[in-house]
């Protein structure tokens, strides 16, 4: 966990140190490269979002742990099958990023629009389960939240490639 906080509190440096070098040299850019500047920081912006999402998604799971919050079996599966569409995106975004794969972007969004829908499903499902007595309370804001924090990384994957695309 130290490990991954300080990878997060790197890319908190690393997008201010972008935005702020943008701000300093784009008086001096023409226009193109002023938009190849912002898709940047737009870039830079998301990642540094990506990492506080996922700070906060490790402090959810931490308190998991410490409060024995149990999920049931289907809100396990569910709750893989949304971290698993959600690497796929990361995935994807790196393979992006390293190689300029344009050809990767239609799928990162395709594969947001699915986390996004099995979001709400789960949602409703966990619902049905809580109104049922299957779920606790306390559980139940955790399963959300790490939902939610999950999703929002798969977002932030899919907020890069529509800015990208649009270039």
């Amino acid at each position: 966990l130290d490990s991954a906080l300080n990878k997060e509190r790197i890319l908190d440096d690393l997008e201010t140190d972008i935005t702020n070098a943008i701000f300093k040299s784009g008086k001096n850019l023409d226009e193109n490269k002023r938009k190849e500047m912002v898709l940047i920081g737009q870039t830079a912006e998301n990642l540094e979002r990506m990492g506080d999402e996922l700070r906060s998604l490790m402090e959810r799971i931490e308190i998991k742990i410490a409060e024995k919050l149990y999920f049931s079996e289907t809100g396990i599966e569910q709750y893989k099958n949304v971290f698993e569409k959600m690497h796929k995106s990361v995935q994807l975004t790196v393979e992006f990023l390293r190689e300029d794969g344009k050809g990767v972007l239609d799928t990162v969004e395709q594969n947001g629009e699915e986390i996004k829908k099995m979001i709400e499903k789960y949602r409703v499902e966990h619902m049905e389960r809580l109104t049922k007595g299957i779920c606790k309370p306390r559980a139940a804001n955790m399963f959300f939240d790490m939902l939610d924090f999950t999703g929002n990384i798969a977002r932030h994957c899919t907020n890069i490639a529509r800015t990208c695309k649009e270039q």
